[in-house]
């Protein structure tokens, strides 16, 4: 199916010296020059550094899943007793760079192998000072989940055309967090940045229309709605630290618990067999770990699916909200039915109708202050332990319910296990 959830591009980048930097410009120009693949450009993004100039090296022809950029700059940090003020950055997007030329399915941790080798094949033709995959450090990732709401059966199939267009109308009256803001408004696009993390939410037909006329997605992607978190590298940093912190206690832990369950074997049953498989583990968990290895093991967390379904849930669930979308007459009746207490109903009532009438729940928190602010955000976490989303659909639109798009993913995810476990007992 096209509904999935991983990654879809990420960066990596890695320090460079003055020298070094001048001569991989040079080994680009060599390529360049020979092969007639790429080309190079001043990137007009960061045409106004006061501290440096920026080179994108892009491929011709058909979109390769990868491009270069280098920054020439004259500040920087000593790394290892060296100045470094350039660097190199590399843009990958995973399944084009495996040839799948698949623009709406997702990629996972699984892919980091063949992204390797073939990140250093390509390296090696250009330039010894690209080095390889895992002499760079990550500096963005976009997680995302793509929504197929042609598989996703949320609502009659007479919509099935107009459908994509009035969820969108729906995700507009999403809640903005704190230190973000809407950088533009789109009909299509729910956008939202903050210094280290933007939010994007988007008909991802609409966008190949706008953007990529000639991809051979478009017609596939009609019913996609994709939600993107785009780590920027303070996030990236960040959220690789605290796993190279829980990683050190769990490598701790483990130690202790090693020798503690030595001492106890040796004092019940002292087997060589044992007491040699002990002491391997441990010098195994006390030795040092290769710089490469920890890198992709790092790698490999950030991509995992855990972490992929961590952050996206977090991120929809302060923006769009879960629960399941009513109309407002359906959603007060079935207030009024799990509720106990006249005050609760009619401050979560209150709360729905704020909203509908603001033009959504960033308006709505705008609009109020104090204990009325503070009786608000209690009822949004009231209506999601009821399972309501805060967002009411139109009447004019003949559905009394939908479910949000996440509950919906996961929703058909739970059937098609449980199916297949059914197939499998048989």
């Amino acid at each position: 199916m096209f509904s999935s959830m991983g990654y879809h591009t990420f960066a990596i980048s890695m320090n460079l010296t003055q020298e070094e930097a001048s001569q991989l410009f040079k080994d680009f120009k060599k390529y360049r020059d020979k092969t007639k693949e790429i080309c190079i450009i001043e990137c007009p993004k960061y045409a106004k550094d006061p501290f440096g100039r920026h080179l994108e090296v892009k491929y011709y022809g058909q979109y390769k899943g990868i491009s270069w950029k280098i920054r020439f700059s004259n500040q920087g940090f000593l790394i290892d007793g060296r100045f470094m003020p350039c660097s190199v950055k590399a843009v990958i997007n995973p399944k084009i760079l495996l040839g799948e030329n698949c623009y709406i399915i997702a990629a996972h941790a699984d892919y980091l192998e063949k992204i390797e080798k073939i990140f250093n094949d390509e390296a090696a033709k250009i330039s010894p000072i690209l080095k390889s995959f895992y002499h760079y450090s990550l500096n963005r990732l976009d997680y995302c989940i793509n929504f197929d709401i042609s598989e996703l059966e949320i609502a009659p199939i007479q919509l099935k055309r107009a459908l994509p267009e009035m969820i969108m109308e729906l995700i507009k009256y999403a809640d903005i967090p704190k230190n973000f803001s809407e950088e533009y408004k789109e009909k299509n696009q729910f956008y939202l940045k903050s210094g280290t993390v933007v939010i994007n939410c988007y008909w991802k037909y609409v966008d190949f229309t706008r953007n990529f006329p000639e991809c051979n997605d478009l017609e596939k992607s009609y019913g996609i709605i994709r939600f993107e978190v785009q780590y920027k590298y303070p996030k990236v940093y960040e959220t690789l630290e605290k796993i190279k912190a829980d990683f050190g206690k769990f490598r701790s832990g483990m130690i202790v618990k090693l020798r503690e369950q030595a001492f106890y074997d040796s004092g019940k049953n002292p087997n060589e067999a044992d007491r040699l498989k002990y002491e391997h583990t441990l010098e195994m968990l006390k030795r040092d770990v290769t710089d490469s290895r920890l890198k992709k093991m790092y790698l490999m967390n950030m991509m995992s699916d855990e972490k992929c379904f961590e952050v996206i849930k977090k991120y929809f669930k302060k923006t769009i909200k879960l629960g399941t979308y009513y109309t407002f007459d359906v959603a007060r009746k079935k207030i009024e039915a799990d509720v106990l207490g006249w005050g609760k109903i009619s401050r979560l009532t209150d709360a729905l109708e704020l909203i509908q009438t603001s033009g959504g729940i960033a308006n709505a928190k705008a609009s109020i202050d104090g204990k009325e602010l503070e009786d608000f955000r209690r009822s949004l976490r009231d209506l999601e332990r009821l399972r309501i989303n805060p967002v009411t659909i139109p009447e004019e639109w003949g559905i009394k319910s939908m479910p949000c798009l996440f509950d919906a993913y996961y929703n058909k995810l739970d059937k098609e296990q449980a199916a297949k476990t059914y197939e499998d007992l048989k």
